[in-house]
């Protein structure tokens, strides 16, 4: 027990307090050793440009559409394999293959997938859609688009995971109960 708040101490509370100091002092690659306390006018400089306020804006943005997205599909798609449906165990494994991939891996495979030219996204969108190709990696807005795809791509099957057991892990009796009472699917789900 005292190992482990030991350890705790040097690897989470010492650094988060020193930081906080850091961010009230000139500390930078100049300032590396001379540092001193200057206050709160970094901070004051952060308020004032626009920028922190610009990042803020796309940290939530990022936040709720990834979020909405993945437990939108997680949950509708472990609502889906809780039924009775043919191959059920199939689907369930290339539903869960994005979440043990490492994120590097996952990262280049769509990096390339975005590709102007060669990229399986564009040449599908061409095809089958009759478009013309997407610079996905070109614009801010299109890159930042192509980056919330691919972490909700990487993220819904741990949110189906989670959902699906939750789902099973429900009796069947309720249920029954539930269909005696004439309680809509909706109610089902919800209560």
């Amino acid at each position: 027990m005292i190992t482990a708040a030991i350890v705790m101490f040097g690897v989470v509370v010492y650094p988060f307090f020193y930081n906080v100091v850091l961010s009230f002092s000139n500390m930078s690659l100049r300032h590396f050793k001379d540092r001193h306390l200057i206050g709160m006018r970094q901070y004051a400089e952060v308020f004032k440009g626009k920028i922190f306020y610009v990042v803020l804006f796309k940290t939530l943005v990022w936040t709720f559409v990834n979020i909405f997205f993945r437990v939108t599909i997680g949950v509708s798609l472990a609502l889906i394999l809780n039924r009775k449906i043919f191959g059920r165990a199939a689907i369930r494994t290339l539903l869960i293959l994005p979440w043990p991939i490492p994120q590097v891996i996952i990262t280049l495979t769509w990096r390339s997938m975005s590709n102007y030219e060669y990229g399986s996204i564009n040449l599908f969108i061409a095809l089958f859609l009759n478009m013309s190709p997407v610079g996905w990696l070109g614009k801010p807005l299109d890159a930042f688009s192509a980056c919330i795809i691919t972490n909700v791509w990487l993220g819904f099957p741990f949110m189906m995971t989670i959902s699906l057991g939750g789902l099973q892990s429900i009796p069947q009796e309720l249920y029954e109960a539930a269909d005696i009472d004439g309680a809509s699917g909706w109610r089902k789900f919800w209560s």
